[in-house]
């Protein structure tokens, strides 16, 4: 901090004594000074204040950045008008000779060196003026400090900096001092691992599914679906290899990026080997879930000869069905595998796990694959309807019978439970006799349901025996149960999913998957896909239906003259060739048609969107 010198003011000659003027002598008043504005000079590195003489205006001293000023005490914030009797300080705040700075993700440790030597600040001489603004320059001649490598290093430990340490860089920094950035720490990235990794050996995809049959079902030629033999090998799962970690310029461990692992297992029909191997335990058609767990299985197929009718019954079954014929009228089809069609599907509905393949027409029917497979399900509907229903039965069973109890009354705990559901829970018996006829048509080759189960179910049918013996154990038990077939149903979703027609009409149809549609085309039908739906035929046909896909949709000739207006939505691309009336919308972007268009491409098309054929 310096501290100006004021020059003290200069003594009024009015009223002053001559001694040369004699006693007696008449005095003559010497003339009054003309007024005079103050003024500010810098010499020699100091401030001078001269005040005004008579009505002149004081002197004004400016503060200017980065220069600091106090007057008599306090900081000046803007100009200010100065005496000569004022107590005037400076200072100018010192920038630091060096910088160090770590990078955002402390892989890197940067040094920065502006200047070896810090000198003393000196006022540029300057002035007289009324005014001021001072201005400061270092005095080379007065040296404060001079920058050590011990100082810097010492703050480099201070900092916790201690990995790969260069001081070879920071010395060259000292010596060039011009605020280059030199790095002289630099942390360790980590290595990462290996992701586990699943290698199926064999094709998940059914080809020429719309080739003509010569007779009966072929598994291996005629539908060509993959298929293995006891001892083939299915799939090799690799083990995730562990990453290498890291560490930052600080030292601190840096963790590799975490690991995605596969848990695959195995059921009954497939071996897993100690060399990570999984091999087929009898012929069949190898499939394999999707899901947090993924199961390997070698489904059985369930041959229907001729049609799906009233003599048959529904269809329901763990594995592949193979219809050779028709699902004729008000007929159910459920696989939690894939459904092939030989002939059409009238009035009916088919669910499946897997695919759907109909070769014939498809009227006035329901299709679901995949995940809507599973939802549409009556397993699986129904185990998880009734597993929510004797849950809130057991709750409301333990409240009333803690009440009667308090009440100093006595009475069954299947004496409460069969109150409730004559009262709150009417639709628990008609579920369960709904479950029982599935469990009986369902022919599962991985275990179908316990006897135990059964015997469960069937207790709640009985009045008599549900008050003779049914407790809290048996209540919790049937949940298990019904947790136990829902969760197994879950499990089931194939990563194969999709829909393969011929020609649809009046029908409902919902894949998780694609919807390939091969030859006549669609009519008055809503079909949704999280895939793409696939127009393959040149004359293939969209007339008076909704099309909705999260992809993509590919379609040849969409509405007639004067027909019905279609419905086409896609997440990504509408391609086509022909379009006489509707509405096709992408994403938020939408568009009606009125007029013919041709070979029309609506939103930004896939690579392969011209790439369908017959």
């Amino acid at each position: 901090m310096s501290e100006a010198h004021p020059t003290p003011e200069a003594a009024s000659a009015f009223g002053t004594h001559d001694p040369a003027v004699t006693d007696g002598e008449l005095a003559i008043p010497a003339p009054l000074p003309a007024a005079a504005d103050g003024s500010i000079e810098i010499r020699e590195g100091r401030l001078h204040v001269t005040d005004p003489v008579g009505e002149g205006d004081p002197s004004v001293l400016v503060p200017a950045a980065p220069l600091r000023f106090w007057l008599n005490g306090s900081e000046m914030l803007s100009a200010s008008a100065v005496r000569s009797s004022d107590r005037i300080e400076w200072e100018m705040p010192d920038e630091p000779l060096y910088r160090i700075q770590v990078s955002p993700d402390r892989m890197q440790a940067v040094i920065r060196v502006f200047a070896e030597v810090r000198y003393a600040w000196r006022l540029e001489d300057e002035g007289p003026l009324r005014v001021l603004s001072p201005k400061a320059q270092p005095d080379r001649n007065t040296p404060v400090c001079r920058l050590e490598i011990a100082e810097v290093m010492a703050e480099v430990g201070s900092l916790g900096i201690r990995k790969n340490l260069d001081v070879p860089a920071v010395v060259q920094a000292l010596q060039q001092a011009d605020g280059q950035p030199f790095v002289f720490a630099t942390g360790q990235e980590p290595l990462p691992g290996l992701d586990a990794r699943l290698d199926l050996l064999f094709d998940e995809k059914i080809e020429n599914a719309f080739e003509e049959a010569g007779g009966a079902l072929d598994y291996r030629s005629h539908l060509r679906i993959p298929s293995v033999q006891s001892g083939d090998l299915l799939a090799r799962l690799f083990p995730s290899e562990p990453g290498t970690p890291g560490y930052d310029v600080y030292g601190e461990k840096i963790d590799p990026p975490p690991l995605r692992e596969i848990d695959v297992q195995a059921r009954q029909h497939v071996e897993v080997r100690e060399d990570g191997t999984f091999a087929a335990m009898k012929a069949g058609r190898p499939c394999i879930t999707e899901g947090a767990v993924r199961y390997l299985d070698i489904s059985d197929a369930y041959v229907v000869p001729g049609d799906v009718n009233l003599k048959t019954g529904h269809i329901v079954f763990s594995g592949d069905v193979a219809i050779h014929g028709n699902v004729t009228d008000n007929m159910i089809v459920e696989s939690l595998g894939n459904v092939y069609v030989s002939g059409g599907v009238y009035h009916s509905t088919i669910t499946a796990a897997g695919r759907i393949i109909v070769q014939g027409s498809t009227i006035g029917s329901r299709l679901y694959s995949g995940s809507f497979g599973l939802s549409f399900n009556r397993l699986y509907h129904l185990s998880r309807q009734l597993r929510d229903e004797t849950g809130m039965l057991l709750s409301a069973s333990l409240a009333l019978y803690a009440e009667v109890g308090k009440r100093g009354q006595s009475a069954r705990f299947g004496q409460i439970a069969l109150l409730l559901m004559k009262t709150k829970f009417k639709d628990i018996q008609p579920h369960i006799r709904e479950l029982l006829q599935v469990l009986v048509t369902v022919q599962r080759s991985t275990g179908g349901a316990s006897n135990a189960f059964a015997d469960d179910l069937n207790l709640m049918l009985s009045p008599a025996q549900m008050i003779e013996s049914l407790d809290e154990d048996t209540l919790l038990r049937l949940q298990a149960g019904l947790e136990r077939e829902h969760s197994f149903m879950t499990d089931m979703q194939q990563g194969e999913s999709g829909v393969e027609l011929s020609r649809c009409q009046t029908s409902t149809v919902k894949s998780n998957g694609d919807i390939t549609i091969h030859r006549e085309g669609v009519m008055q039908s809503d079909l949704y896909a999280t895939g793409s739906i696939l127009f393959g035929h040149p004359a293939s046909v969209c007339r008076g239906s909704a099309l909705e896909a999260e992809e993509r949709i590919h379609a040849r000739i969409v509405g007639s003259a004067g027909g019905a207006p279609c419905m086409l939505r896609a997440g990504k691309s509408i391609c086509v060739h022909r379009m006489f009336e509707g509405k096709i919308s992408v994403g938020t972007l939408h568009r009606e048609i009125w007029s013919l268009v041709q070979d029309y491409t609506f939103g930004v098309p896939e690579p392969d969107a011209a790439a369908v054929t017959g």
